[in-house]
């Protein structure tokens, strides 16, 4: 694993209020020392009640498989998804269009064992969607090819002033 990714944040803070930054804090405490967390040993419990912006993806090598195993309320309302996972539909048939590059690039390094932290924004009419993504690879077993990505996902809408003149 890179590490280099992970430099700012190995003393994790205990105040953090970006969901982003809280969901990559408890990743990494189930991490042990540079080894991606196996399912079998990685604590949702403690997390139970923190899930409004969190997913998990279940994926193999190939991206066109990755699907929904669960998510938050509010991750689901930001995509406009039903409120629980009730069945496996390929995310490239789920989220708006918008969205899935950012999913195609997260979940590609998290398969590739890199935890990815992506932000950036869309820009829509005269607004701009600010985002801010985490995806964190777990592996289900050692010698399984599928992979489970756990993460956070977050956007606003704040109005954009167009600077060009006419």
């Amino acid at each position: 694993m890179d590490n280099l990714l992970w430099e700012a944040r190995s003393a994790p803070a205990e105040h953090e209020r970006r969901d982003a930054g809280r969901a990559s804090d408890h990743w990494l405490r189930n991490a042990a020392g540079n080894r991606v967390p196996l399912l079998a040993t990685f604590d949702f419990s403690s997390i139970k009640g923190d899930w409004a912006h969190r997913f998990l993806i279940c994926t193999d090598q190939q991206l066109e498989n990755a699907a929904f195993v669960a998510y938050g309320a509010s991750f689901a309302q930001l995509l406009e998804l039903p409120e629980q996972v009730t069945e496996v539909v390929p995310l490239r048939q789920q989220i708006p269009q918008r969205y899935l590059p950012v999913f195609v690039e997260g979940c590609g390094n998290a398969i590739k064992q890199l935890p990815a932290r992506l932000s950036g924004s869309f820009v829509h009419d005269f607004t701009v969607e600010l985002y801010r993504a985490v995806f964190l690879p777990i592996q289900l077993h050692q010698s399984w090819s599928k992979w489970l990505l756990f993460g956070s996902f977050n956007c606003r809408t704040v109005l954009s002033v167009d600077r060009r003149a006419p």
